[in-house]
């Protein structure tokens, strides 16, 4: 099965190697195939050694040329792989680093195998036992190997996000495959030895990290390449995991040599209790999370942060805000996260004020003050529009202002500006890590969430005066009703004054003047009982009502003869007042439409009761009843409010009937109150 595993690992090694030669003919692939290759010859020769342990010193020659080639060829790997490789641009380090990894295959070619290794009973152990020049050779092959991951590193550190994503599983499958050899290579520090029994191990390890390679570069293309930046390069984990690698695989050595092989356990324990404390310490301290996450984003991705990770994060604080508390809330959190502080707060400015006022504080000092708006900070945030560090800003604040920040323990000013107004300001606390320094990284990060920030405020503003002019809208729709209605009421008052002039002494007008002005002051106080107390859902006074004989008390309020009334009685449930305010508009609708020629009312009850106010007027534009003639506020009048035919839809509806209209251009119109039996 080991047997099967070995073959199909070579393949892999050694056949795709060649294709991505033959398919793209550059130095990196050809660094490629003398990467794969090598650690193929590494496994093939190791294989051999195990299979023929009689001739294991031969064997273990040829292992040690290859062993000793992995240096120079892998870190040639990582200087090529997905880079823009030069050697004139290559730094003098990277080259010492290069040539002196030759140094290995040098001392290999020195001295005899003997005085590497020597074995009494391998084949029954495949154990190698370690003379101390292979203990320098070996230590040698992982400080090279080391110097490899630290350049990959810097591969990954210098890639932008969008390149990262396309050679992330291809770096670390070449990482996984070289620390597969520096693992094991620790034995011989450690024990001194090499158990040459891990080759399943070192084998899956391979596979591994060759089959990542060949995911990302078939799925994902390899026509990327990075530019390396220096002042990137020297950022690195590998650096410093490696040495402490190196010291505790030294420490556990030097144990096992003074307390025996007992020592392991002992260690073992050590290493699990203070991994257990580790872990509880990061979970518990806020301040500790924020020190390993800058270290790894700045160590591992080039950058303090992953901005779309950070705006992704700030953009979902602030859309789960259910209200505008925890909206202040949610942004004081967000940034208080985003940049490792203990808390913050808002000073919004006022509606009707220049200041900026306190809306919001997280885990600071609350207080009633706010900053004037004519005064030093806000008159330089305003100008400047940037962020201020407190603790190196050199500019004048007032006493007042500046004893208020010390006392809060402020750090950072930051405005929030939209166009050219700034929406508010925003404190930030003291840093959980009083020892984490602040460039222009954090700075631009803080600058772009203010910016979206002073876009939700601007919003909410908005939003605020667009509620004040609603509420203006609704009182002027009432106000419009109110006057439609008052207008209905003026025109049979005005028709009375007209008539008194003339028939004044007449008492018989003097008695129907009597009992129209009795209903002209009803419908008044019946308005303003309506406007007083107005009901969320207004209830209709319904009773049974002759529609002739309402049609006839309604019409008294037009001149003599205007209006022709057909049929017979008919009962219908209906509002009397209601209804009646519906006829009287359809009635002055139908004597200015026929410019005070006589109109025609006809009550019916075929199938239900219904009306029929017929005008021969000039009928309604059919552009007018396409768009909509019950819309309120739209009327084809000059001094028209646009308010009777919606009003008296409404009331009809209420009724639980329809309003229709027929018209034909040039020969009048016809409105259908339809009511249910």
């Amino acid at each position: 099965m080991v047997y099967a595993f070995q073959i199909a690992v070579l393949l892999v090694l050694v056949c795709y190697p060649l294709h991505r030669l033959y398919r793209c003919r550059t130095v990196s692939s050809a660094v490629l195939l003398l990467s794969f290759w090598t650690s193929a010859a590494v496994i093939a020769v190791d294989a051999q050694t195990l299979a023929q342990p009689d001739n294991f010193l031969q064997w273990r020659q040829l292992g040690l040329y290859a062993e000793a080639l992995l240096c120079p060829v892998w870190i040639l790997f990582s200087l090529c792989y997905v880079r823009r490789f030069s050697w004139k641009e290559t730094s003098i380090t990277q080259r010492a680093a290069l040539l002196l990894s030759f140094v290995p295959f040098g001392i290999v070619a020195a001295y005899p195998v003997h005085a590497f290794v020597f074995s009494p009973d391998f084949a029954f152990e495949n154990v190698l036992f370690l003379e101390p020049l292979a203990f320098f050779f070996y230590l040698q092959l992982m400080l090279f190997l080391a110097i490899a991951l630290f350049n990959l590193e810097a591969t990954i550190a210098n890639a932008s996000h969008g390149v990262r994503w396309k050679v992330k599983f291809a770096v670390v499958g070449v990482g996984a495959m070289v620390m597969s050899f520096i693992l094991y290579f620790s034995q011989s520090l450690l024990f001194r030895s090499l158990d040459m029994g891990f080759m399943a191990a070192r084998l899956a390890a391979l596979a591994l990290g060759a089959l990542l390679v060949i995911y990302s570069e078939l799925e994902r293309g390899t026509e990327e390449r990075i530019t390396i930046s220096r002042s990137l390069t020297y950022r690195s984990f590998v650096l410093l995991f490696s040495a402490l690698f190196l010291v505790g695989v030294g420490v556990v050595g030097e144990g096992m040599k003074l307390f025996g092989t007992s020592f392991n356990q002992y260690a073992l324990a050590a290493m699990g209790f203070a991994a257990c404390l580790g872990l509880v310490l990061l979970m518990l301290s806020e301040g500790l999370r924020r020190k390993l996450r800058v270290m790894v984003q700045r160590n591992f991705y080039g950058e303090k942060y992953d901005y779309r990770a950070e705006w992704d994060s700030f953009t979902v604080r602030i859309s789960s805000a259910g209200s505008r508390d925890e909206l202040f809330r949610n942004i004081l959190i967000a940034f208080s996260e985003a940049f490792g502080v203990v808390g913050g707060a808002i000073f919004m400015r006022g509606k009707h004020s220049r200041h900026l006022l306190p809306v919001c504080f997280h885990e600071m000092d609350s207080s009633e003050r706010g900053f004037c708006s004519d005064g030093k900070l806000a008159v330089y945030m305003a100008e400047r529009r940037g962020v201020v560090d407190l603790r190196s800003f050199d500019g004048e604040i007032d006493p007042d202002e500046a004893r208020f920040l010390k006392d809060v323990e402020a750090r950072f000013v930051i405005p929030a500006c939209a166009g050219d107004q700034m929406m508010a300001l925003i404190l930030l606390g003291k840093p959980m890590n009083l020892a984490e320094r602040y460039d222009e990284e954090d700075v631009d990060l803080m600058e772009a969430l203010s910016r979206q920030v002073a876009v939700v405020l601007k919003n909410l503003r908005l939003g605020d005066e667009l509620a004040e002019a609603r509420d203006m809208e609704a009182f002027g729709k009432v106000a419009a009703f109110l006057l439609h209605d008052l207008k209905n009421q003026v025109y049979p008052l005005g028709l009375l004054v007209e008539n008194a002039r003339e028939y004044i002494n007449d008492p018989e007008f003097q008695k129907d003047m009597l009992d129209s002005l009795e209903g002209i002051v009803v419908r008044m106080k019946s308005l303003i009982r309506q406007l007083t107390h107005i009901p969320a859902n207004p209830t209709l006074n319904v009773r049974p009502v002759d529609l002739v004989e309402l049609a006839r008390s309604t019409a008294v309020n037009l001149p003599d003869d205007s209006v022709r009334i057909f049929g017979e009685s008919v009962v219908a449930n209906v509002d009397a007042d209601e209804m009646g305010k519906v006829l009287l508009n359809l009635y002055l609708n139908a004597f200015e439409a026929g410019a005070g020629e006589p109109f025609d009312v006809h009550v019916c009850n075929d199938s239900h009761p219904h009306i029929k106010v017929i005008d021969y007027g000039n009928g309604i534009d059919e552009t007018v009843l396409r768009d909509g003639l019950f819309v309120p506020f739209r009327t084809t009048k000059e001094k028209g409010l646009g308010i009777g035919l919606y009003q008296s839809k409404q009331i009809v509806e209420a009724h639980g009937g329809t309003l229709d209209v027929t018209s034909i251009n040039g020969t009048g119109a016809t409105f259908w109150i339809n009511l249910p039996r």
